[in-house]
């Protein structure tokens, strides 16, 4: 077990968190505390390849490939981290961190012809608005919707999520109404307050059956653009008497959760290990600047390979392989701080920093 845990605390496994199942409780008995743990390591590990599967692939695909043998699964594991253990002489608790290898789980997935996807996206700010009988709340109380999303998230997600706090500066930047009706220049604000790139408004309607005028719950996410803002509706949930309207609202954050990632894994999937070259021109600030990018191109999982071409004080022109679509490789790139833009008939690779070489920020100011 020691030499388990020394392996997952490696680099390479930070640089992947994607493969890093969390907080995983097992609880098992048997007729010795040794058996009891065995048992119980064998069980966390079989939850934890469920939850890896479900984060990488969408639901109708799950079925293709969870049903491994345990031989196999331990096969994928790369190590594990053991916390808050508690033992008896029949019986062994304890929360498991597990995890996997990301290339076998890669070659195990494309064997099978599973697609998946394992990049993660950049923080989105998620913005909850509360809506009863025509009037919108966001920062003024009651809003239990804000209260649901408070409590915690689903973190079996490829997306994080930051709630904002609630505080003057949000009140000032953002209203309900903005928030509902705004186009994304009203969010310029707030989301330079919290660093992203992205917003999401989740809106839960309170509404009533124009037949037999039953209450429901209409659970809306609301994505502001330049022009105009993309409504998707995730879920009616209708309310049945005396039911407890935050345990529906915790459904329908779950299916808010859901829809949003989905979302994103459509668009980042991997669906073959064909790959494909692309050369692209890295302006660099000398060889310490290089080899820091060298090593987050390394921790991308749909890039392949690099093959360095030319290197000077300036600049690296360097072929990439990789599998999927520039759009996909462009996503991953943006998590690593790393963008992609095109100049004539060139693909240039920069750094996002605040010390960036002179072809990068005039790109970037253009």
């Amino acid at each position: 077990m020691i030499s388990c845990c020394f392996l997952g605390r490696s680099s390479v496994v930070e640089a992947n968190q994607v493969f890093k199942i969390k907080n995983i409780e097992v609880d098992e008995t048997s007729h010795t505390a040794i058996a009891a743990r065995e048992k119980a390591l064998e069980v966390g590990q079989r939850k934890a390849w469920k939850l890896l599967v479900r984060r990488l692939t969408l639901l109708d695909e799950n079925s293709q490939i969870v049903e491994l043998s345990i031989d196999e699964i331990k096969g994928l594991v790369q190590g594990y981290e053991v916390v808050r253990e508690r033992i008896s002489p029949v019986r062994y608790l304890a929360n498991l961190t597990v995890i996997f290898n990301p290339n076998l789980v890669r070659d195990i997935l494309l064997k099978n012809s599973v697609t998946f996807s394992e990049t993660p996206s950049l923080p989105i700010l998620l913005i909850p608005v509360f809506e009863t009988n025509g009037v919108a709340r966001l920062w003024k109380m009651p809003n239990p919707w804000m209260n649901v999303w408070r409590e915690g998230l689903y973190d079996n997600s490829l997306i994080p999520f930051i709630i904002p706090k609630g505080d003057f500066q949000d009140i000032k930047y953002l209203s309900a109404a903005q928030a509902i009706n705004g186009k994304l220049v009203h969010f310029s604000p707030i989301m330079k307050k919290y660093g992203v790139h992205k917003v999401v408004v989740a809106k839960v309607s309170r509404k009533f059956n124009l037949v037999d005028n039953s209450p429901f719950l209409e659970f809306t996410s609301l994505a502001p653009g330049v022009e105009d803002l993309e409504e998707t509706i995730i879920a009616i949930i209708k309310i049945p008497p005396n039911a407890g309207v935050n345990h529906l609202m915790n459904s329908g954050k779950q299916k808010t959760i859901r829809s949003l990632n989905v979302a994103w894994k459509r668009e980042n999937q991997v669906v073959s290990s064909v790959q494909q070259r692309i050369s692209v021109e890295i302006p660099i600030l000398g060889l310490e600047h290089w080899l820091s990018i060298r090593s987050k191109l390394r921790e991308i999982g749909t890039l392949k390979t690099s093959e360095l071409v030319r290197l000077t004080k300036e600049k690296a022109l360097v072929d990439l392989w990789i599998m999927g679509t520039l759009k996909q490789l462009d996503n991953a790139l943006q998590y690593k701080k790393l963008a992609l833009f095109e100049t004539n008939d060139l693909l240039m690779l920069c750094e996002l920093s605040n010390r960036m070489p002179k072809a990068c920020d005039g790109i970037k100011r253009n």
